[in-house]
């Protein structure tokens, strides 16, 4: 047993009040092929097809060489089963969602068949001898966030697949290219990629006005700190500009005090720095939020534009897209994008 490993909790980081700013999109490995035309999540139970084996995947950690295609793959975070899922890929175990009942996505309720693949918590430990219980071929662990922690004794059960640069600063592009070319499905993943995008500009297009207006972002992580998310390297900042809006001018400055593993931080009586055209905020708790409310200042931020208040699970996913959950995350904003662009 080890310590977390940081699946998607660690990954947003958001229940413990330390979300990673990320950084722009590392170059994923070139490895490529012919592959075959996108299949549904429960159409394969492992990588058949695409491109030739062997393929050596590069990584943080080193090269990982897959020899022949995998048929026992374990996703270790949610951001690698929503990768291996959205390549027709299903995985035999991977970890659970922590902010789900019942350990799945919501959106990937339509895509995962609970009896093809066992769960397994990774929060507070991984359990190594579970996931060898699984008798891997493949283990992705992209969206890992201690994998330094991980990687040694994960490598020798199965063969493994590191993030790029890290969990924190690797895109939802190079995730895919990467998890598509372990699984010979880099062809496939590519056009996934496009697919998203397109989804994306979509929205964009669709809400024009959004165009010169702004945006903030946030998580009230406790009665007494606001989290912001003003970074330009930050993905959630980088999601919401794709759209049109800008980040509000009140928050310039807050960015300068986060790191790669904590955002800039407010007080509740700072919190009208997040007044924009676009507020949108997600709360740990209905107690935090109840409270943070309560505070005069937020009474000047909610009058100021739209405002639209979210789960966690939304706000960890606009810190994290991934390519099943940019459709979902499109959808869930679409009624505050559409207010706010008139």
């Amino acid at each position: 047993m080890r310590r977390a490993n940081g699946t998607r909790t660690a990954a947003a980081l958001l229940t413990v009040g330390l979300l990673c700013t990320t950084a722009t999109a590392c170059g994923a490995s070139d490895d490529s092929g012919d592959g075959e035309t996108k299949s549904t999540a429960k159409a394969s139970t492992g990588a058949d097809g695409g491109d030739a084996f062997p393929v050596q995947v590069k990584h943080s950690r080193g090269t990982t060489e897959v020899s022949s295609a995998p048929k026992r793959v374990v996703a270790l975070t949610t951001m690698d089963l929503d990768a291996a899922l959205s390549l027709g890929v299903t995985p035999v175990g991977a970890g659970k969602d922590p902010f789900a009942p019942k350990g799945i996505s919501p959106w990937l309720t339509d895509e995962l068949d609970p009896a093809a693949t066992e769960l397994f918590s990774t929060t507070p430990d991984v359990s190594y001898e579970k996931v060898a219980a699984l008798d891997p071929d493949l283990i992705l662990a992209t969206g890992d966030y201690a994998i330094g922690d991980h990687y040694t004794q994960l490598s020798k059960i199965a063969p493994t697949v590191a993030p790029q640069k890290s969990a924190a600063e690797d895109s939802w592009q190079t995730r895919e290219k990467q998890i598509g070319s372990a699984l010979g499905r880099s062809e496939d993943a590519e056009r996934q990629i496009g697919v998203a995008e397109a989804a994306i500009s979509a929205s964009a297009t669709r809400h024009s006005g959004l165009k010169g207006k702004t945006f903030s972002a946030s998580f009230g992580y406790s009665p007494t700190q606001i989290a912001t998310l003003a970074s330009p390297k930050d993905f959630a900042v980088k999601f919401l500009e794709a759209l049109g809006p800008k980040v509000t001018p009140s928050l310039a400055g807050t960015e300068k005090t986060a790191t790669k593993v904590q955002p800039g931080i407010l007080s509740p009586e700072q919190a009208e720095k997040l007044s924009a055209d676009l507020v949108v905020i997600g709360f740990n708790s209905p107690q935090v939020r109840k409270a943070l409310e309560a505070n005069p200042a937020f009474t000047e931020v909610k009058k100021s534009g739209t405002y639209q208040a979210v789960n966690s699970e939304t706000i960890t996913l606009l810190r994290n897209p991934s390519i099943l959950g940019i459709p979902w995350l499109l959808k869930e904003l679409d009624p505050a994008l559409a207010k706010a662009a008139k």
